[in-house]
């Protein structure tokens, strides 16, 4: 071997060294950031004459267990719908208040109930009338009360869904630009790793709000359904209404 290929082959193998470095740096720096995820650099031999003589770098690969990704998202949606009913439930209950508590519709309707039965046997009794006209005038403010506070719940539910609609467009749009922008790159492409971080992190995001499936082809291109088929993101992103 020459000295000049001698000193090309130990060039290469400085060049793919410092590329490695950068790798694991990155991954260090990176180990706390979301969505960010691990990767790993390619190397590939290159001979001349039959013999290996250097090296070159070819791009990167993500250390992704896509199988484990999608589990994650499923149980994710799962785990938001029930937060959210479990939320919601505990704002009825205390609108409806305890079973058999004081300031709950069922106390006070038990109360009436009690009363109009009192007045139905001593009905001369204006005690006894005073207590019927008491417990109606509760039980109507109780109802007033229970009705308002379920509209206020429903108000704030509407509000919440539409806010959860504008996510849910923001991330489909977010996830079908970065579609466009990866058309044409190899999945081992450093920039392209870095968009498919990003868009797999839109994706984490709208798993929040609604159960969805995603498929990816070869040409790095992801489509989202939801959980029954219908798509949401492909060539272009759907849009989602609230009325």
């Amino acid at each position: 071997m020459s000295l000049g290929s001698a000193l090309a082959t130990a060039m290469s193998g400085l060049s793919a060294n410092q590329a490695a470095l950068s790798i694991v740096s990155s991954n260090i720096a990176n180990a706390q950031t979301p969505g960010y995820v691990t990767q790993s650099i390619n190397q590939v031999e290159v001979a001349t004459g039959g013999v290996g003589s250097s090296v070159s770098v070819t791009g990167v690969n993500r250390q992704l267990n896509q199988f484990v990704q999608s589990q994650l998202r499923t149980a994710t949606s799962g785990g938001a719908y029930a937060d959210q009913m479990a939320n919601v439930l505990t704002q009825l209950q205390s609108v409806y208040g305890t079973p058999g508590g004081a300031g709950s519709l069922e106390t006070a309707f038990s109360n009436f109930t009690t009363a109009v039965q009192s007045l139905s046997t001593t009905s001369g009794s204006s005690s006894s009338q005073i207590a019927a006209v008491s417990a109606a005038q509760a039980l109507a403010q109780q109802l007033n009360s229970t009705t308002q506070g379920i509209q206020t719940l429903r108000t704030n539910a509407e509000q919440d869904i539409n806010i959860s609609v504008g996510q849910a467009n923001a991330d489909m749009q977010q996830i079908a630009q970065i579609n466009t922008q990866l058309q044409g790159m190899t999945t081992t492409d450093p920039t392209a790793a870095t968009l498919m971080d990003q868009r797999d992190q839109a994706i984490n995001q709208l798993s929040q709000l609604m159960d969805v499936r995603v498929s990816t082809t070869g040409n790095n291109q992801t489509t989202v359904y939801t959980s029954n088929g219908v798509e949401l993101v492909g060539a272009q992103a759907s849009t989602l209404t609230f009325n």
